[in-house]
Parts: structure tokens; sequence; C-alpha cells
């Protein structure tokens, strides 16, 4: 493990709190498609299930080397996905 990890690992279980709380504030059945099809592999109601996938993704990034050949394209798809996350849970 490289230094730091800790820390990035207790961040991304924050940051995750925090939209499973935000999520709260929502009917757990979504009634339209909230994300592009091609972000997300997931094809579900539930905004719980969006999340458990960015998740799962986000810990399977923490885990790779940054010198993976597919450490860019998980970096990009987590942070597409969070900013997707954000942007639907805190939309006025």
């Amino acid at each position: 493990m490289f230094p730091g990890l800790n820390e990035t690992q207790g961040k991304t279980e924050a940051v995750f709190a925090q939209l499973r709380e935000r999520a709260k504030h929502f009917p757990p059945e979504l009634n339209e498609e909230w994300f592009d099809q091609g972000l997300f592999k997931t094809r579900s109601t539930e905004i719980s299930d969006y999340l458990a996938e960015a998740e799962k993704n986000a810990y399977s990034l923490l885990r790779l080397e940054p010198s993976s050949p597919v450490y860019g394209f998980m970096s990009n798809a987590v942070q597409e996905q969070l900013t997707a996350l954000v942007q639907a849970l805190y939309r006025p």
C-alpha cells in the first residue's frame, strides 16, 4: 500500500455516506431516467443501485496501481459517475 491509502479510503467512505444521506431526501424509486445510459451499467429504478455501482467502482480504483492500463479509464468513469450523482442529488 502506498502512503495515504487509508486517508483516501476514508474520504471515499465519507463521500458515499453523504450521498446516501442525501438520497434519503428523494423517493427511493426513480420515476424518470436521471443518468445517461452510457454512464452506468446499472439498469434500475432505485437510486441506491446507482450509488452502489459508483461506490464499487471507486473502491476498485483505490485497489489499482496508477500504472495499470485501466487506471485512467476507471478514474474517468468514477469521476463522471460521482459528478452525475452529485448533480442529481443536489439539484434544486
